[in-house]
């Protein structure tokens, strides 16, 4: 999921946006230029369709793929093009060179990765005539080869079984699948994955006996060692455990594709590889460095074969014991904590040093390439940045949080990440330095202040970040200002501060763009319609500055309106469909045409909606009975009890919380009770709040103490804050007590007042807590000083943009204004927490008919 983040971090735009319009309109000449009489053109952000008039394509067939390297793309495309427009058989290429890379690059989907150009023939014989003059014309072009499709001899041609014109199903969890017809007319998915895997009533066209052939045979192919299980799969290959043939023990094994893996320069997965080698053998010796076993080729792939370490990567704890603050044991020592940190960082620092002395620099030291062994020693792996200390190369590849800044060098890159690495094992906050320098201060004060660290623990970190110095990373310590973003939070301040944050949001508005008003979430790109929706788009940011009583300006309604009608196949749902963005018009006072968006949602829902509030049945049902209440519409209760009843006849799991479990059914469930006055709606809703406590580790009787019991993370999306809310609304409805969800409402509650938390959103982080907090708030003094510090750390997570505040979004890479991660919905839980009492989110307070604007 962090991976998908970064395709969506453009260089100097704070915001997660697409590609600048700039690289995605550098196309292919082929994608612009005058086509043959009887041709159409169709343009997509990735694609350049091809047609000839009166083509009607099959639903499904044998595709041909055409692959191809970045600098023989354009020549690759001509000879396609010509014959594919002589012979009127529709093609489709990548429009241009940006998105092949993108698609080609490490992070990209190694399923689609090398496909450039497919071709669509009409039948098996013209699939057959294609595939041999397409060979004769392209054989020993280079390009990646495609994992889900056969290669079809040695050149850039690959084939696969699939659809030809798309047609989708819902999976359990509301995803748009692919599908193909199978001989009984039924959809079924049209499999994508890293491998050829054509469908089994499909025979295969005896021109691909022999391909067939070559392929098994390169499998085969002997390799001294025998795959036990995949570890990890990127767009360049992929790390398997393995055994040795030659002597049995268990081995990693590293896989590099050739062309593919890109990185920022170019460089493929194979170079970094061998880079990996290199800086093995040159390190060989050292405690922390692994075994190199064999480094060879094989079916097109290379193969690196290492010793296996038998350790915890230091991003999921070293296998140490655990940081009492992060984990939110306020009552435990920290000592015995700091005491193990202090020694894996002193480790770190001599292994850093030895390769230094080496000639090698590391290039992408961070807490995920660091394991810990059970005796306590470390070791690094993934040497595949490695660089000659003399080249003073540049940083290519890097971890968010622990990449240096662009004109460090050398053994400088190593020691910034190290100094970082110092901040992360006691506040892994350090995304934030990449925002506001500034924040190092701040860091180390929260450390410093928690944990018995040497007293000069903050002079180290300065002198390896080198913050400051413009020729180099080293050199005289200069001391950072330290100030806060926000002022102290009270009911005295926050009107001034509602202010800058609400001016942040709508200075950040795009009228002009047709994909999204406000910038968010990576989701305002993946999911259709999610600049619009209730989560991650306009409608929500809308609702919640008017909640806060902000002035909305028309053009903003009219253009989340405009979006809404302009959806071609929306989303029913709360908070990714037409529901959530009708309830915002509502609350605008674009009444009638919420009512319109209503009635659209109701006839475009299909039987297949899923029970989360998110998506499905509660969301829908929800915003119908506060329409229904507001205007008397009596036909949406009518609805809104026919879902209700649906969901009593529902089967299936699914996840702890409430957006995503069954906490939204519950409330819903609840609300319906209240409105129709139906009691018998109860006992459904106590279950499903049963339910998910179970699933977080609360069931009856004592909570369940795993480490994996999620109810630590009192989260709105998944985790325990959602279910408390609704729990606590809920038992006093019931009439006999229930004292297991009492107890489950206690812990949850508890959960709440632990400090540290990475993000600050309202789905995923502080705010949703805070949220939370708010309304479960009885008075005591543990609320009142758990609310105090909530308040403060807001600070954390808050930048500065002029006069303005914003706040960081998903993983603290780019700023957000968005309901779910960014500043609509800190300025909601904020409200609710300082202002007059009546913020809280959707269906979860008092929801009323109020006036567009100021209350």
């Amino acid at each position: 999921m962090f991976l998908r983040y970064l395709q969506y971090c453009q260089p100097d735009n704070p915001y997660f946006d697409r590609p600048s319009q700039d690289q995605v309109t550098a196309d292919y000449p082929a994608a612009r230029e005058t086509l043959p009489d009887g041709w159409t053109r169709d343009l997509n952000p990735h694609w350049s369709f091809h047609v000839p008039h009166g083509c009607q394509l099959p639903l499904q067939g044998w595709k041909i793929h055409v692959s191809a390297v970045l600098d023989r793309a354009e020549p690759v495309l001509a000879v396609v093009r010509s014959h594919c427009e002589a012979r009127s058989i529709p093609f489709k290429f990548i429009r241009s060179p940006h998105v092949l890379k993108s698609r080609n690059s490490k992070y990209g989907d190694r399923s689609s990765s090398g496909k450039f150009i497919t071709v669509y023939p009409l039948d098996e014989q013209q699939f057959t005539t294609t595939l041999i003059e397409l060979g004769d014309l392209l054989d020993g072009e280079p390009g990646p080869y495609i994992l889900s499709d056969l290669r079809w001899r040695n050149g850039p041609l690959y084939v696969r079984y699939g659809g030809f014109v798309l047609r989708s199903i819902s999976d359990a969890r509301g995803r748009q699948i692919p599908c193909i017809e199978d001989p009984n007319g039924r959809l079924v998915p049209d499999r994508r994955g890293p491998g050829f895997h054509p469908p089994a009533w499909v025979t295969l066209p005896e021109i691909l006996d022999e391909a067939v052939v070559a392929r098994s045979a390169g499998t085969t192919r002997a390799l001294p060692f025998t795959v036990r299980k995949a570890l990890h799969f990127s767009n360049g290959g992929g790390v398997y455990e393995a055994t040795e043939l030659a002597t049995g023990r268990t081995v990693i094994v590293k896989e590099a594709r050739p062309l593919a893996g890109l990185d920022a320069e170019g460089t493929d997965a194979v170079t970094r590889l061998e880079q990996e080698r290199w800086a093995l053998q040159t390190l060989a010796g050292i405690p922390a460095v692994p075994e190199l076993i064999d480094y060879r080729k094989g079916h097109e792939h290379y193969y690196l074969m290492r010793e296996l370490v038998d350790g915890a990567p230091l991003s999921r704890g070293g296998g140490g014991p655990a940081n009492p603050w992060v984990e939110g044991m306020p009552d435990q020592e920290t000592g015995p904590y700091t005491t193990w940190a202090l020694d894996i960082l002193a480790q770190t620092q001599r292994t850093i040093d030895a390769m230094h002395n080496r000639g090698v620099v590391f290039g992408d030291l961070h807490p995920g390439n660091v394991l810990v062994r059970p005796d306590g020693t470390i070791a690094f792996i993934d040497l595949e940045t490695a660089t000659p200390i003399t080249a003073a190369s540049p940083q290519v590849i890097g971890a968010p949080g622990f990449r240096a800044p662009n004109h460090y060098r050398g053994a400088a890159l190593d020691r910034y990440a190290l100094g970082c690495l110092r901040i992360a094992l006691f506040a892994p906050m350090t995304t934030l330095l990449d925002h506001a320098p500034q924040k190092l201060d701040q860091l180390l004060a929260l450390i410093t202040a928690r944990f018995p660290v040497p007293d000069d623990f903050a002079h180290q970190v300065r002198r390896d970040l080198g913050f400051g110095q413009e020729a180099g990373p080293h050199g005289t310590e200069r001391a950072l200002p330290a100030f806060p973003v926000l002022s102290e939070l009270s009911p005295e301040t926050w009107p001034t501060l509602r202010g800058t944050i609400t001016d942040s949001i709508l200075g950040s508005a795009t009228p002009d763009r047709i994909d999204r008003l406000f910038p968010g979430d990576i989701e305002q790109f993946t999911t259709p319609g999610g600049g619009a929706a209730f989560a991650y788009g306009a409608a929500g940011v809308l609702w919640a500055l008017a909640e806060t009583g902000a002035d909305i300006p028309d053009a903003h309604i009219r253009w989340l309106d405009n979006a809404a009608h302009a959806l071609a196949e929306p989303r029913p749902g709360f908070y990714d469909g037409l529901t959530g963005i009708a309830f915002a018009l509502h609350r605008l006072g674009r009444t009638d045409h919420a009512r319109e968006l209503l009635d659209r949602a109701i006839g475009s829902a299909p039987d297949d909606l899923d029970d989360t509030l998110f998506s499905g049945r509660p969301g829908i049902g929800l915003a119908l009975l506060h329409v229904a209440e507001c205007t008397g519409a009596k036909e949406l209760l009518v609805h809104a009890q026919a879902l209700g009843e649906q969901m009593a006849e529902s089967t299936g799991t699914l996840p702890p919380g409430l957006l995503h479990g069954r906490s939204g059914g519950a409330l819903f469930l609840l609300r319906l009770a209240e409105a129709t006055g139906d009691r018998s709606l109860l006992p459904a809703a106590a279950d499903a709040l049963r339910h998910d406590f179970a699933e977080l580790g609360l069931a009856a009787g004592e909570p369940d103490e795993r480490p994996k019991a999620r109810w630590r993370i009192p989260y709105l999306r998944a985790g325990s804050a959602g279910p408390a809310v609704v729990a606590a609304q809920l038992l006093p409805h019931l009439s006999d007590p229930d004292p297991h969800l009492a107890q489950a409402l206690e812990h949850s509650h508890s959960a709440l007042t632990r400090e540290f938390h990475p993000r600050v959103g309202l789905f995923t982080g502080r705010a949703g807590v805070v949220a939370a907090l708010r309304q479960l708030c009885r008075g005591t003094a543990e609320d009142t000083e758990a609310m105090r510090r909530h308040l403060a750390a807001f600070d954390w997570h808050a930048v500065r943009t002029g006069p303005h505040t914003a706040f960081l979004g998903e993983h603290s890479l780019r700023l957000s204004t968005d309901f779910g991660t960014g500043s609509a919905g800190v300025l909601l839980a904020l409200d609710a927490a300082l202002g007059d009492g009546t913020a809280t989110l959707p269906f979860l307070g008092n929801d009323r008919v109020v006036p567009a604007g100021r209350r």
